[in-house]
């Protein structure tokens, strides 16, 4: 994740509140056991120090790359090229209701989602104002990562784009490029492939999760609340660990979302909740599994190894897996 380093921020608590490094750690530690470990330790150092008053960023306007954005950015200005545009969704929460379009958009750093909360956009994108390919130059907008670790544009009411703007051009590099590495060669923030052998699979674990925008959604006395969207009935979202080997060294992935229902090869991965002989039998009928699976290469500070979160997963071509045998 793009921004202020760990122990920055450790120093930063400890200087503004006059407390331990010990004591910040272990309220680190204790936020990442409350949200089951589902986001990274830098992560949770934002919200200790959010919820301790402490002010990290102080940021107004900021023109950025794709690959700079963090979600201490405010009123975000990027110039990137149109790669993909989503079909127009209703959305219905006990605040208020309307629609969101979901993009994909670029620049020679990288791509990101651009998610369109106003019916100005909205209404453009409805009547093909915007379209994929063209270059557009947004402002006004805010930063969210998501369950993925990627960081994401959101813009609202007091944002705003330009179409094509005169003189500007955007060459893009492919969200979806990465690059076919064996294991033993992975290294941090590589967005790589590789393509092996499924060794162990651990049982899905679950959490409660908006159905809009799949994130963590908190329990209260009346309901289910989602910062984002309000209160809302909440959907099951699986989270599925495995270890993946593929000759040269294994390293484990964390799937989420449509990814796990692929490596389970099951249509909802929810049917397995609180079913563990039913986990059983899918354990068996997959071990063995070979797949390709791109995704973004991350270490695991706590037990000092690396670990991939799969963007993608798919079964393994067969000529892959023969080039594999015979390099080996």
């Amino acid at each position: 994740m793009n921004g202020i380093k760990y122990d920055d921020i450790l120093a930063r608590i400890e200087k503004e509140k006059g407390i331990s490094k010990e004591e910040v750690e272990g309220k680190i530690k204790d936020k990442l056991k409350q949200l089951s470990d589902l986001i990274s330790k830098e992560g949770a150092a934002h919200i200790i120090a959010n919820e301790l008053g402490v002010k990290l960023y102080d940021v107004g306007v900021k023109k950025a790359k794709v690959n700079q954005l963090n979600t201490m950015l405010k009123s975000v200005e990027l110039l990137g090229k149109v790669v993909q545009i989503y079909e127009i969704r209703e959305f219905k929460v006990a605040s208020r209701e309307g629609r969101v379009v979901n993009m994909l958009i670029g620049d020679e750093t990288g791509s990101c989602r651009l998610v369109l909360w106003d019916e100005k956009q909205i209404k453009e994108v409805e009547e093909g104002k915007v379209k994929q390919g063209d270059v557009v130059r947004v402002s006004g907008c805010y930063v969210k990562q998501n369950n993925m670790n990627y960081m994401e544009l959101h813009m609202g009411n007091k944002g705003d784009w330009v179409i094509n703007p005169e003189g500007e051009s955007v060459e893009v590099k492919s969200f979806t490029e990465t690059e076919r590495k064996d294991i033993k060669d992975l290294k941090e923030n590589d967005n790589a492939t590789i393509v092996g052998t499924l060794v162990q699979v651990f049982e899905p674990r679950f959490y409660d999760s908006c159905p809009e925008c799949s994130k963590k959604v908190e329990y209260r006395d009346d309901g289910f609340y989602c910062a984002q969207h309000g209160k809302v009935e909440s959907k099951a979202q699986g989270v599925l660990n495995i270890v993946f080997d593929d000759g040269t060294e294994n390293i484990r992935v964390v799937c989420f979302r449509d990814n796990v229902n692929k490596v389970l090869d099951v249509e909802n991965v929810v049917d397995l909740k609180e079913n563990t002989e039913k986990f059983t039998e899918v354990q068996r009928k997959i071990a063995g599994k070979q797949l390709e699976i791109s995704g973004r290469v991350k270490k695991n500070d706590f037990f000092n190894r690396l670990e991939m979160t799969a963007n993608d997963v798919k079964d393994a071509n067969p000529k892959d897996l023969a080039g594999e045998i015979k390099e080996s």
